[in-house]
């Protein structure tokens, strides 16, 4: 376990914690410096684990488990973007294969935001397309876009498990 506290006072709440540790660890975890993390924070201790884990992560230094990216909500949103970001997060809570999703909120500029996830969605006016590694696959209705992503995670999913 690498420790790297700042004392008793450790960190405060999310999420800033996580930016805080991540910036101090990089350097650490990049020179194979440590494996393990557990980020000092006020609240329960379950999420000082999971912060720790998410920076690793991060850091590609695990591999188990989705990363989730998602643009900031700016003005050309044509979705609710925390809403279906809160509602992707609760679905890859499942997912153990070690994929990057991105949720994007706009169809013009989301794709090539996210172009290095694998699996993607951006949101449009009354409908979503689904892409992955910046290339659309489909385009869906937005009552079905988050099925759709489901959908197209478990097929990679499964393409993953058997090459």
């Amino acid at each position: 376990m690498l420790a790297t506290g700042r004392g008793a006072s450790g960190y405060g709440s999310l999420p800033s914690p996580r930016l805080s540790e991540t910036f101090h660890l990089a350097h650490l975890l990049a020179e194979g410096i440590g494996d393990t993390i557990r980020v000092s924070l006020a609240g329960p201790s379950k999420e000082e684990v999971k912060t720790g884990f998410e920076i690793l992560k991060s850091l590609n230094l695990r591999e188990k488990g989705p990363i989730l990216v998602a643009c900031p909500s700016c003005g050309r949103a044509d979705v609710d973007v925390l809403k279906l970001t809160a509602s992707v997060e609760k679905f890859i809570k499942e997912v153990k294969t070690p994929l990057k999703i991105a949720v994007m909120g706009c169809e013009v500029n989301g794709p090539g935001e996210g172009k290095d996830a694998d699996i993607g969605i951006a949101g449009g006016n009354g409908r979503a397309i689904i892409f992955r590694k910046g290339v659309k696959v489909k385009i869906v209705a937005e009552s079905e876009m988050l099925e759709a992503l489901m959908e197209e995670v478990r097929k990679t999913e499964a393409e993953m498990a058997g090459s």
